[in-house]
């Protein structure tokens, strides 16, 4: 049923509310109109397939996240509802999130590097994309994620969101990048603890909390306040990256 329970669902129903209703991109043989599909929108088969059963079914025991040999052996037709049940897309898009979570970064990468390289992003190694895939995925709750978690990792964001930095902006903390890009510069070793005790001794010595400091840092390399750790992402990236990304920021601040 459509997800207010008022009526079967429809194709104009999720046109209407923004989600597809075909498993796959379906065209119209009359109008030759194309109809996005669950699997195009970034949903895993598996976690289609548990939705689905879960629509009008349960095993009695609260469970909703089932591998498919578990839906073969607990599926039961006389626990299947008598009653319609209601779609909802939400929920749809939180079993796709369970999966991708609990889904290892082997399986994944298959799926990710398509996605990554149809956005014309060039992945250096397969062991590198490993490694982000597990960092992020418990950020994504579509394939279709993976593009906005990831990007950044491999170019420099084509913008930075500076009006979530100027609210807070001042001479000091413009002064403080500043000296922190000098500072990566003479890091003898560049890893995340490396970065992050530069960081806060910096932030101590300038007198600033070291909160205020790391949202406009991740903006700075993100381009936007979402990601993984800001000082696993400044080691990722590397030293002469971190550094270039600051002081463009710096310049975009004005």
């Amino acid at each position: 049923l459509k997800p207010d329970g008022n009526g079967k669902l429809s194709k104009r129903d999720g046109e209407r509310l923004g989600f597809p209703v075909f498993s796959m991109n379906w065209t119209d043989p009359k109008s030759g109109e194309t109809a996005l599909g669950f699997k195009e929108q970034g949903f895993l088969p598996e976690a289609f397939i548990n939705m689905l059963a879960m629509l009008g079914w349960n095993d009695g025991s609260g469970k909703e996240i089932f591998s498919h040999q578990e839906l073969i052996s607990s599926f039961d037709m006389a626990r299947v509802h008598h009653n319609g049940a209601k779609f909802d897309f939400e929920k749809a898009k939180w079993f796709n999130a369970e999966y991708i979570k609990g889904t290892n970064a082997e399986n994944l990468l298959p799926l990710v590097k398509q996605e990554l390289l149809q956005k014309n992003i060039a992945i250096t190694t397969d062991e590198k994309l490993l490694h982000l895939i597990d960092l992020v995925k418990e950020r994504c709750v579509l394939v279709n994620d993976f593009t906005a978690q990831l990007a950044y990792f491999y170019e420099a964001p084509k913008t930075i969101d500076t009006d979530s930095i100027k609210a807070k902006w001042s001479e000091e903390k413009n002064n403080f990048f500043t000296a922190f890009a000098e500072k990566c510069n003479t890091l003898p070793t560049y890893d995340v603890a490396s970065i992050e005790v530069a960081f806060k001794d910096l932030a101590t010595e300038k007198n600033i909390k070291v909160g205020e400091l790391q949202l406009p840092f991740r903006i700075m390399l993100v381009g936007a306040k979402y990601g993984p750790g800001v000082f696993d992402i400044a080691q990722l990236i590397g030293k002469q990256e971190t550094v270039a990304r600051v002081k463009f920021a710096l310049g975009e601040l004005g």
